[in-house]
């Protein structure tokens, strides 16, 4: 109704806008300037009055694309999203692809931090990370905790792949036996070997990789700037009743123990909830959109059920989240 008003007032004065165009004005999509040396590929749509924001975070392979399922329920119903490519992610790699250096996970962090100000999202945020955006997801909850409202991690990175980490660590022993003249460090050998790993098994695993001659040598500097990040160690700093982890019963890289330590080291004051997501693999967001959507709703918009520290168990295709004899009707696939 303001809005109409507002159209009337400025038609009246000979300034005419539509009233579209002031419902869009803060939406965008394009580049944004982060540094002197860098810019992100952003897709922002703003909220209507009184609703919140969600800010995406991108899994390893993602680009702002493979949210567009996800994001068309919330946006629907008013609620502001900002989906950004990282650097070495989507539209921001082909800018400045090719890249042939780690990607520090600090520097994400950083450049997130110079975005919301720039985009004059206020805080404190929803923070969505899925896999490698979980991780980015805590290390900017640990930096900046006063600016956090929710962080909503979908099978989050909390340590390297158990099976990878394993067989680089084999490799870097044996290098020592074969060749123990070797000057490599063994950070050097991780490394080399994990290069090997990512070339030889995610073209497979994540075909994904493949769609630009850039992406799989940007994958692995993700990786790479990653792997020594230790969200684990980070649970201290998560503000009270913050966060929310998101579990897929049939994920197919990360095992549900290791989220569930992850889960037993958060203190119990900064648990909001823990929700596992039966008939879900790893991209959540891909497998269930609608329901993944309706639960990160509930999260944002404040549903008191979900700020108690409580597991639930998930049932996309019925629309259903269960809590002992608590049942929560959501969006259904």
């Amino acid at each position: 109704m303001k809005s109409l008003i507002l159209a009337v007032f400025i038609a009246c004065s000979g300034l005419f806008v539509s009233i579209e165009s002031l419902a869009k004005a803060e939406d965008l999509q394009g580049f944004v300037q982060v540094s002197a040396q860098r810019e992100l590929y952003v897709d922002y749509v703003a909220p209507e009055r009184g609703l919140p924001t969600v800010v995406l975070i991108n899994g390893l392979t993602y680009s702002t694309r493979q949210w567009e399922n996800f994001v068309q329920p919330l946006i629907a119903k008013g609620v502001g999203v900002l989906r950004y490519d990282p650097f070495g992610q989507g539209q921001t790699l082909l800018k400045y692809a090719p890249i042939l250096a780690p990607i520090p996970y600090q520097d994400q962090i950083a450049d997130l931090k110079v975005l919301l100000e720039k985009l004059k999202i206020k805080g404190p945020y929803n923070l969505v990370g899925l896999s490698y955006g979980g991780g980015i997801a805590a290390g900017f909850a640990a930096a900046y905790p006063s600016l956090i409202k929710n962080l909503v991690m979908m099978a989050p990175f909390t340590r390297p792949l158990d099976g990878t980490d394993n067989w680089i660590k084999a490799q870097i022993w044996a290098t020592r036996q074969i060749f123990p003249l070797n000057k490599m460090s063994d950070d050097d050998l991780y490394d080399y070997y994990l290069h090997q790993i990512v070339y030889a098994t995610y073209p497979q695993a994540e075909p994904i990789v493949l769609e630009n001659p850039f992406k799989l040598e940007a994958t692995y500097r993700l990786v790479q700037g990653i792997r020594k990040a230790r969200p684990i160690d980070l649970t201290h700093t998560i503000p009270s009743r913050a966060l929310h982890l998101m579990i897929a019963r049939q994920d197919q890289y990360i095992n549900t123990s290791v989220l569930d330590e992850y889960w037993d080291a958060v203190p119990l004051e900064a648990r909001a909830s823990r929700l596992y997501i039966n008939g879900s693999e790893h991209k959540m967001v891909e497998a269930v959109p609608n329901f993944t959507a309706a639960w990160v709703y509930e999260i944002v918009t404040g549903n008191k059920r979900l700020f108690k520290g409580q597991d639930f168990e998930g049932y996309p295709y019925r629309g259903e989240v269960r809590a002992g004899d608590e049942n929560i009707k959501v969006g259904r696939e």
